[in-house]
């Protein structure tokens, strides 16, 4: 199923990836996917404990609510509950919102709508459309107003749509400091040292200083998920190389792209930042992925757009072959990830089963969240 759903949206993209219609096939495929899972991804069957726990009156929820989600996606859950809404119309709801914004950025930034929606789901969809919904929508609503507010200079509201997402994922804070960083006016070769200083810092022992700072609001929060040890290691596993190389890439291409406009310059100025945040943080994995997550989603668009700098066919069917390659070998990463994560139990296959509503009781899930709730 999930290799199919590739195929489609690579010959769509291929095509024509400009055409609303092919868009709009797409995006009407993964929203279907999205609707009808059952069991896929590892916060799926945490995500059901937690909306059975919502209380169905939403004042209720927001004075006595039991669980420590922020406030406003809880009260956004108890209004569905209110409604008579299921755990799966639930889900399908949330999806629509993701999907509504990924869209959008793909369709006003993106060069091939198509091809920039195809890159998401191989990068991104099976664990912020699918699985971790809070930051999945502050990520997409988050960038989608990030980017609209840097074009038109808007910082009031990118300040008022930051603090109203803090409250469904505190992450989204990010969106503060990347909208103002990116208007600093870095020189290519500033840029460049700033990667170079992050990713020394990320072989050096930072999680021991972080230890010691649990008085600072936020860093007891991190310290769970910080490792204490230091070394050359720290950046030769697969989350640090593929976020190399795509800084190499971004800048390779940095130069012409950035000259296309301003706006333009200040959208890789986040990209590039964002993996620095990375490197920064890396003593503690999980919070370093989560930041500079807003920023990275932004090869979405990049990616694609770098295609359009060439002009002679030759290059351009190269660049796209390439392209294509690399989203592919995210795609097999991504699907081998779901499956462990998931806990399906299934006969070893080639295909990893897409597991849906439809067929809920032929699969066994090893989820101790799924015992909860039987």
């Amino acid at each position: 199923m999930y290799y199919g759903v590739y195929l489609l949206g690579i010959t769509l993209s291929l095509i024509n990836g400009k055409s609303k219609i092919f868009f709009m096939i797409f995006a009407t495929v993964l929203a279907g996917l999205a609707f009808y899972r059952y069991g896929v991804g590892p916060d799926y069957f945490a995500y059901e404990y937690l909306y059975n726990r919502l209380n169905e009156s939403p004042v209720k929820e927001f004075l006595y609510g039991v669980d420590n989600q922020e406030i406003l996606f809880r009260f956004f859950g108890s209004v569905l509950k209110s409604l008579g809404i299921s755990y799966q119309q639930y889900l399908s709801v949330i999806a629509i919102i993701n999907l509504y914004y990924i869209g959008k950025i793909c369709t006003k930034y993106s060069g091939n709508p198509t091809l920039s929606l195809l890159i998401y789901f191989c990068f991104y969809y099976f664990v912020w459309t699918f699985s971790g919904l809070r930051q999945g929508l502050t990520l997409a609503i988050g960038i989608y107003y990030l980017l609209e507010c840097l074009d038109n200079n808007k910082t009031v509201k990118l300040f008022i749509v930051t603090i109203l997402l803090s409250f469904i994922h505190t992450s989204a804070i990010v969106l503060v400091p990347l909208y103002f960083i990116s208007r600093v006016n870095f020189a290519k070769r500033t840029l460049i040292y700033l990667v170079l200083a992050s990713i020394l810092i990320s072989i050096l022992p930072m999680g021991q200083l972080i230890n010691h700072l649990n008085w600072i609001p936020f860093i007891d929060r991190i310290i769970p998920y910080s490792t204490f040890t230091n070394s050359i290691n720290n950046i030769l596993d697969f989350q640090s190389i593929i976020r190399i190389i795509f800084l190499v890439i971004a800048f390779f291409y940095y130069d012409a792209y950035s000259q296309k406009s301003e706006f333009s310059k200040r959208v890789i100025n986040i990209y590039i930042i964002s993996y620095c945040l990375y490197f920064f943080l890396k003593f503690s994995e999980l919070t370093a992925a989560r930041v500079a997550l807003y920023g990275g989603i932004l090869n979405i668009i990049l990616l694609v757009n770098f295609y359009y700098l060439y002009k002679d066919k030759i290059n351009k069917l190269i660049y796209i072959g390439c392209l294509v390659s690399l989203s592919v070998i995210y795609l097999n990463k991504e699907l081998k990830t779901l499956e462990e994560r998931t806990g399906l139990d299934h006969a070893d296959s080639f295909l990893i089963p897409y597991t849906n509503i439809f067929h809920k009781n032929e699969y066994n899930f090893n989820n101790r969240y799924k015992t909860y709730l039987e």
